[in-house]
């Protein structure tokens, strides 16, 4: 045999040995066992203690589990009982593998709300105001804390309940923390006047709108959305007031109709003339005939009080005589201080104990 036969000889040697070794690899990245399934429930382990939960793996030809439970906790047994520190949304997540490596992944929302687990009592009477609460878990602390005005909180008391003197027309920021025997807490904040806890409807189960948006959307970084995100260090900026003659609003459509009979306004960081000055609230059932609720001319916010002391980022409170619920409310801005530009800090719908 001639060595340009023996070449062609061994150059078939190799590529069917080669082709008889790739084949062999596509069968052992095949997988042999089931693919694996994620699936799993919750059960709550003693009504008493809402924070701890069981959760019961349901998946199918998996051999490992990997837990996380949205709170810097992790776990890899099947089945984990886990106790969450606060209330609070969480997302848990699971993933399931099988002996391949081969995984699927289950997210699943547990809440565990305040309201959901606390029932505030407030009974009035002509000195004080006693607050109390109900609940099935079991509580091993009681914290009260309050704010007057714009200084911070302090703690008035660490018992099951609280007395509170209250004048005529102030309004009292409180919370109370509850914390379980295994250190669980629950907080819940309440706002109080002397006839008792005033309910915050801004954001319950509503529409909001505004006739005129920022330049950058509602999501902007100044756009409406930061009118009603309970953070006063957040603004809504509307630049274009000489360009829709001065006078826009904003609006809640509820689900349902709603006694609302007070409302807060926190001012802007800075300039005061683009305070409203000239408004409105309205309310209507049927978003076309309107009635007038509140009404403010020539209003001027003081110009002292906040962090330094110039009446910037304080919030008012304007109250009024209403006891009927209704689906619409629109508060219309008809001019602001000077100039072109409206800004506020925070908008809150209130309703006061009636």
């Amino acid at each position: 045999m001639t060595i340009k036969h023996w070449c062609i000889a061994l150059s078939l040697i190799i590529g069917i040995s080669s082709c008889s070794k790739k084949e062999e690899t596509i069968t052992d990245n095949e997988g042999l066992l089931p693919k694996p399934t994620a699936a799993f429930t919750t059960q709550i382990v003693d009504p008493k203690d809402p924070f701890t939960i069981k959760f019961i793996n349901s998946s199918t030809n998996a051999v490992q589990s990997r837990w996380s439970f949205d709170d810097d906790s992790t776990s890899s047994e099947s089945s984990p009982t886990h106790t969450f520190l606060n209330t609070g949304v969480y997302n848990v997540k699971l993933i399931s593998l099988n002996k391949e490596g081969y995984w699927a992944q289950r997210e699943e929302t547990v809440s565990i709300l305040p309201t959901s687990l606390v029932e505030l009592i407030a009974t009035r009477s002509a000195t004080n105001l006693h607050m109390s609460y109900n609940t099935s878990m079991a509580v091993s602390k009681t914290n009260w804390f309050i704010k007057r005005g714009n200084s911070n909180y302090q703690k008035h008391a660490e018992t099951a309940s609280m007395l509170l003197d209250i004048n005529p027309g102030e309004f009292v920021n409180a919370y109370v923390e509850l914390i379980t025997p295994k250190g669980s807490k629950t907080r819940l904040d309440m706002l109080l006047m002397a006839s008792g806890v005033v309910k915050d409807l801004t954001t319950f189960e509503n529409e909001f709108s505004v006739s005129h948006e920022n330049n950058g959307g509602k999501e902007n970084s100044e756009g409406s959305l930061k009118l009603i995100d309970n953070n006063i260090n957040s603004k809504f900026l509307n630049s274009n007031l000489d360009q829709i003659g001065y006078t826009f609003h904003w609006q809640f459509e509820y689900f349902q109709p709603q006694v609302i009979n007070a409302y807060t306004m926190t001012t802007g960081n800075d300039a005061p003339g683009r305070d409203p000055k000239n408004w409105d609230m309205l309310a209507s059932n049927d978003g076309v005939t309107w009635v007038t609720l509140d009404s403010k001319d020539d209003f001027i916010f003081p110009t002292t009080g906040g962090p330094n002391n110039n009446g910037r980022t304080v919030t008012h409170t304007f109250t009024y005589n209403n006891t009927t619920p209704y689906s619409f409310y629109r508060l219309r801005v008809r001019a602001v201080g000077s100039g072109t530009l409206f800004q506020m800090a925070e908008f809150r719908m209130l309703q006061l104990p009636y």
